[in-house]
C-alpha cells in the first residue's frame, strides 16, 4: 500500500506540474495562434456536434459551428511578423454562440482527438469555450506525460531516467499540449507507451504489470487516433524496447493473459486507425501548388518531386527541424531563444556521448536503433508522401522519435553505469549536483522560451521587455503575470518531482528479498 501511494503521489505531482505549464501556454498563446489551430478548433467543434467530416468545399470541409470557432481563422494579422503583437487581431463581435457555416482543412482527420477535447464548446460560449478546449487537451496530454514519471518511480536506478525524461520534454512538447492540435496526443501518448514498455522489459514486476499495461493501452488508444502517422510511432514505442530482450525473455510476456488482452485491444484500435488513413490522406489527392493570398508561400510545395528528392531535402533540413523540435511556436514563426537551443543540444549531446561510452550488446543495439529512427524515419515518411502531397513536414512531427531517443538512452545508460563507479561518485554527492544542474537548466531554458514567446505576442519582439507588463498591446486572460507565474510554479514543481525521484528510496526495493520483483523476467540486456 505504501508503494502504491508513493507512485500515485509522483503521478499527481507531475500531472499538476505539467498541467500548470501547459495551461500557462494555453493562456499565453492568442486563440488561433497555434499551428493550424483554427482548422483544428473548427474540426473539434463540428465533431462533438455529430459531423465527423463534412462535405468537400473549396478550401476544406464544410461544417456548421459556433461563430467563435470560425472567428479564430481571422486572427492572422501578426503571423510571420515577430515585431507585430497580437493586439492587431479583431475581437469577437458577439457572444459567438450563434451557428455559422465555415470550412476546415482538418475535416478528413481522424475524429478521436477532436471528440475527446471538443466537448467544452458544447457548454461554454465564446472565447471561454475555446480556452476550455485547450485546457482539456492540456490536462489529458499532461496526464500521459505524468504517467512516465510514475513509471520511473517503480525502477531501481531512477536518477538518469528522470533527467532523461526532462530532456525529452522540450519546450515544444509542453507548448503543443497547450494549444488545440492532435500532435499533443501523438507526442505524449507515444512517449507514455514507450515508457510503459520499457518498464515492463527493463524492470519486470508482476505487482506493477497491470498498472503498466493500463497506461500502455490507454495512451496507445489516445495516440493512435491522433494523426495519420501515429500508428507508426505507437508501433515503435512498443517494438523498440523489445530489442533489449531475447526470445527466451520475451516468451513469458507473450504467454501472459493480461499482455495478450492488452495487445489485442491495441491491435484492434490500430487497425481502426489505419482504416481511417485513406480518408485522412485525402489531402494528398487534393494537393496543389497555390500561392497564399496573404503570405505568398506555396501550400503544397514540391508536389510531383521524386521520393529521393524528399528524402534528401529532409536530410539537408535536419538542423532546422531539430531546432523546431526544441521550440518554434505559433505558425512556426516564433522560435525559442538561442540559449534554449544550446541547453537542449548540450543535454542531448551528453546523453549520446554517455551512450557511446557505456552501452554494449543489446543496449548498444537499442541505442543505435533509437538514433536511426530519429534521423531516418521522418525523411522516409516525407519521401513516401512528397510525390502526391508535396513537402509537408514540420519539426514537431518528429518529436515522438526525439522523446524516445532522449528517454530511451537515459533508461539504458542508467543500467549500464557500473555499480562500483556509481557508488564511488555517490559518496561525494556528485550525482545530486548533476541532477540539480540539469533540472535547473531545464527550468531556466523552459521559462526563458515561454517568456520570450509571451513577449512576442503581447508587444512584439522588438519592443522593450518591460512594456509587456506596463503597456501590453495584447494580454492573456488574467494578465501576463498570471500566465508567467503558472508556468514558473509548474516548472519548479516538476523540479521537485525529479529531485524526489533521485533522492527517495524506491519503495519496492525492500521487497526484493522476498522475490516479488522478478516474477516476469524479460530483462536480457
Amino acid at each position: 500500500m505504501r508503494s502504491k501511494t508513493a507512485h500515485w503521489r509522483v503521478f499527481l505531482t507531475a500531472w499538476v506540474a505539467l498541467s500548470l505549464m501547459s495551461i500557462a501556454w494555453a493562456l499565453a498563446s492568442p486563440l488561433g495562434s497555434g499551428p493550424d489551430e483554427p482548422a483544428h478548433i473548427i474540426k473539434a467543434a463540428s465533431v462533438v456536434r455529430g459531423v465527423l467530416v463534412g462535405p468537400q468545399g473549396d478550401t476544406g470541409n464544410i461544417v456548421d459551428v459556433p461563430r467563435a470557432a470560425a472567428w479564430t481563422a481571422t486572427q492572422d494579422c501578426y503571423r510571420f511578423d515577430l515585431n507585430q503583437d497580437a493586439g492587431c487581431a479583431p475581437g469577437l463581435a458577439s457572444s459567438g454562440s450563434e451557428t455559422v457555416t465555415t470550412e476546415t482543412s482538418a475535416g478528413y482527420n481522424n475524429p478521436v482527438y477532436y471528440a475527446v477535447v471538443g466537448w467544452p464548446s458544447l457548454f461554454l460560449t465564446g472565447e471561454t469555450g475555446l480556452y476550455g478546449v485547450r485546457v482539456v487537451s492540456a490536462l489529458i496530454s499532461s496526464a500521459m506525460l505524468a504517467c512516465a514519471f510514475m513509471l520511473i518511480a517503480g525502477w531501481k536506478r531512477r536518477s538518469v531516467p528522470a533527467v532523461g525524461l526532462l530532456v525529452a520534454l522540450t519546450p515544444m512538447v509542453i507548448y503543443v499540449n497547450g494549444v488545440v492540435n492532435p500532435s499533443a496526443f501523438e507526442i505524449s501518448g507515444s512517449l507514455a507507451v514507450f515508457a510503459a514498455t520499457l518498464s515492463i522489459v527493463l524492470h519486470p514486476d508482476r505487482q506493477l504489470l497491470a498498472q503498466r499495461l493500463t497506461i500502455l493501452v490507454v495512451s496507445a488508444v489516445l495516440a493512435l487516433g491522433a494523426r495519420t502517422v501515429s500508428p507508426l510511432w505507437v508501433a515503435l514505442g512498443i517494438a523498440l524496447p523489445l530489442l533489449l530482450v531475447g526470445w527466451r525473455g520475451l516468451a513469458p510476456l507473450l504467454c501472459n493473459r493480461a499482455v495478450i488482452v492488452s495487445s489485442t485491444v491495441v491491435a484492434l484500435v490500430a487497425i481502426a486507425a489505419v482504416a481511417w488513413n485513406p480518408i485522412s490522406t485525402r489531402l494528398a489527392v487534393d494537393a496543389r501548388t497555390t500561392p497564399s493570398s496573404t503570405d505568398g508561400f506555396e501550400v503544397f510545395p514540391d508536389v510531383g518531386s521524386s521520393p529521393l528528392f524528399g528524402f534528401m531535402k529532409m536530410i539537408t533540413l535536419s538542423v532546422t527541424n531539430g531546432n523546431d523540435m526544441i521550440g518554434n511556436f505559433g505558425w512556426m514563426d516564433t522560435p525559442v531563444p538561442d540559449t534554449t537551443i544550446v541547453v537542449w543540444t548540450v543535454l542531448l549531446g551528453a546523453l549520446v556521448l554517455a551512450a557511446i561510452y557505456l552501452l554494449r550488446r543489446r543496449r548498444a543495439v537499442f541505442g543505435v536503433a533509437l538514433v536511426l529512427c530519429f534521423f531516418f524515419v521522418p525523411p522516409l515518411i516525407q519521401a513516401a508522401f512528397i510525390t502526391t502531397g508535396g513537402y509537408i513536414w514540420q519539426g514537431r512531427y518528429g518529436l515522438p522519435t526525439l522523446t524516445m531517443l532522449a528517454f530511451g538512452l537515459a533508461a539504458v545508460v542508467a543500467g549500464a553505469i557500473p555499480r562500483r563507479t556509481s557508488g564511488a561518485i555517490r559518496s561525494v554527492g556528485s550525482p545530486t549536483r548533476i541532477v540539480v544542474v540539469i533540472a535547473v537548466a531545464f527550468v531556466y531554458a523552459q521559462s526563458y522560451a515561454f517568456v520570450s514567446a509571451l513577449h512576442r505576442f503581447t508587444v512584439g519582439s522588438s519592443t522593450a521587455w518591460k512594456q509587456m507588463i506596463t503597456e501590453p498591446a495584447w494580454s492573456p486572460p488574467g494578465g501576463v503575470i498570471l500566465s508567467a507565474a503558472l508556468f514558473v510554479v509548474g516548472s519548479l514543481l516538476l523540479f521537485v518531482v525529479v529531485m524526489s525521484l533521485h533522492l527517495t528510496k524506491n519503495p519496492f526495493d525492500d521487497d526484493e528479498k522476498e522475490g516479488r520483483r522478478e516474477d516476469l523476467t524479460p530483462r536480457t540486456v
